[in-house]
């Protein structure tokens, strides 16, 4: 089908390319912005702007990403990667508004109160915050233990996934270079190998288990 062929490389190409974009801001980020000796003081350098519209685009990319990553093993998946889906859609969501957040307004906000930031003082935004990385975290945990069972996807990129959506709520540098490295590898698939529609590899399950055969796994 062309739809599904549209969404299958669209979908790929933007979870490379999100996935890539996450890694490399995280590397540039911890490089650039390691040794600031205050968050006012770091969040209003031209690094951490450059940084953070890098983060912006890989989330907006990593959101598409994630509908062409679900549509392939949708049917596969069944009721936990709905589930999975839906969750991990959502967080991604709140995480792009999140970023857009910390790209326009945290500078503004760091010149005009600084021990806003200094003191810690941030209130319900900070809940804000953690409700949105731990909605991404679960989200993408659940999507992974799905696409683990669903077995479209290679196993061991469906680990990977799993392990990086545990430790990326930890706040420490480098934790979300694991999932974001998943989710490429999930993309790489989408793209490059695993090129059959969803129905198209229905079907062909149909017929195995009519003929005696196997059960038509391609993520193994």
């Amino acid at each position: 089908m062309l739809s599904s062929g549209l969404v299958r490389v669209g979908g790929g190409l933007a979870a490379i390319a999100g996935g890539v974009l996450v890694i490399i801001a995280a590397l540039i980020g911890s490089l650039a912005l390691g040794g600031v000796s205050t968050v006012s003081a770091g969040v209003t350098t031209a690094a951490y702007t450059v940084v953070t519209l890098v983060y912006l685009l890989a989330a907006v990319l990593v959101l598409g990403g994630l509908v062409g990553l679900y549509v392939h093993q949708s049917e596969e998946a069944g009721v936990l990667g709905l589930i999975g889906f839906a969750v991990a859609f959502l967080g991604t969501a709140m995480l792009v508004g999140a970023t857009w957040n910390q790209a326009f307004i945290t500078p503004a906000l760091a010149q005009a109160i600084p021990a806003l930031f200094d003191e810690g003082v941030l209130g319900w935004l900070s809940l804000g915050f953690v409700l949105t990385y731990l909605l991404v975290s679960l989200g993408w945990l659940l999507f992974g233990v799905a696409t683990f069972v669903a077995r479209v996807y290679p196993r061991p990129a469906a680990v990977l996934l799993i392990i990086g959506a545990l430790i990326s709520f930890i706040p420490l540098s480098y934790t979300e270079i694991l999932l974001a490295a998943a989710i490429a590898w999930l993309g790489f698939f989408t793209l490059f190998i695993g090129g059959d529609a969803p129905a198209e590899r229905g079907e062909f399950r149909r017929s195995a288990r009519r003929s005696g055969g196997g059960n038509g796994s391609t993520g193994e």
